[in-house]
């Protein structure tokens, strides 16, 4: 089985795509809000329950964070990982702080105003060479767990992955989108230090890089999974 974990401000819908596009792979994608009152450990280690093995962990950006934390887990049961543009944590303690303070603007504007928030969110730079992967209206009735997850899993309040990397043992796959630099290259200094790690950098994506290029990132997971 493969499981996907969503991004921040998505929903388990997203993955459709790329799920049709595997290989007779068995697949679920987790509904994060489910997990959003939880710490991410907590969250993690619930993930972690649901899998058997054999299995993998597939996560997307914020679901990537969750994916790290799930594999750092003493009962991580993953048999390989699949890593996309994901932040390898926060290491000082000032830099934490300003992300927990920017998260919890982002968990107040969301609770307040849903139009503005899901504007703001779209006019990111991290999305200037991707398009919106849905239209996100039909969230609107989840504003409050996404609202906590902006509390609850902000960067700022996790653990920097980083820092453990020593405790992963399943094989890694990292993909990242050409256009996307930033991400990039946090995923080249995170396969430098993961041994069973590898680098996939896709065509004529940024940081959305399963839907700026839907096949390619299909085509690497099936690689990968084979």
């Amino acid at each position: 089985m493969i499981f996907f974990l969503h991004g921040a401000v998505g929903h388990s819908s997203d993955w459709d795509l790329i799920i049709d596009s595997l290989n007779s792979f068995q697949c679920e994608s987790i509904d994060l809000y489910s997990y959003s009152s939880e710490n991410i450990g907590v969250a993690a280690r619930k993930i972690n329950s649901l899998a058997g093995p054999g299995d993998v962990i597939v996560g997307y950006s914020l679901g990537a964070r969750i994916a790290l934390q799930a594999l750092l887990e003493n009962d991580s049961p993953w048999s390989k990982a699949i890593i996309i543009s994901a932040n390898t944590g926060i290491t000082d303690n000032l830099s934490r702080n300003v992300r927990i303070n920017h998260d919890l603007q982002w968990s107040e504007l969301c609770n307040s105003n849903w139009a503005q928030f899901i504007s703001d969110w779209e006019r990111q730079s991290i999305f200037d060479h991707s398009k919106p992967i849905a239209d996100r209206k039909q969230l609107m009735p989840l504003k409050g767990k996404i609202s906590e997850t902006f509390i609850n899993w902000s960067s700022g309040m996790q653990p920097a992955p980083i820092t453990n990397f020593d405790r992963i043992k399943s094989p890694t796959l990292w993909i990242t989108g050409e256009l996307d630099e930033k991400y990039s290259k946090i995923a080249k200094l995170a396969c430098e230090q993961l041994p069973l790690s590898q680098l996939k950098v896709i065509t004529n994506s940024g940081h959305r890089v399963p839907w700026d290029n839907p096949k390619e990132t299909a085509d690497a997971i099936n690689v990968f999974i084979s």
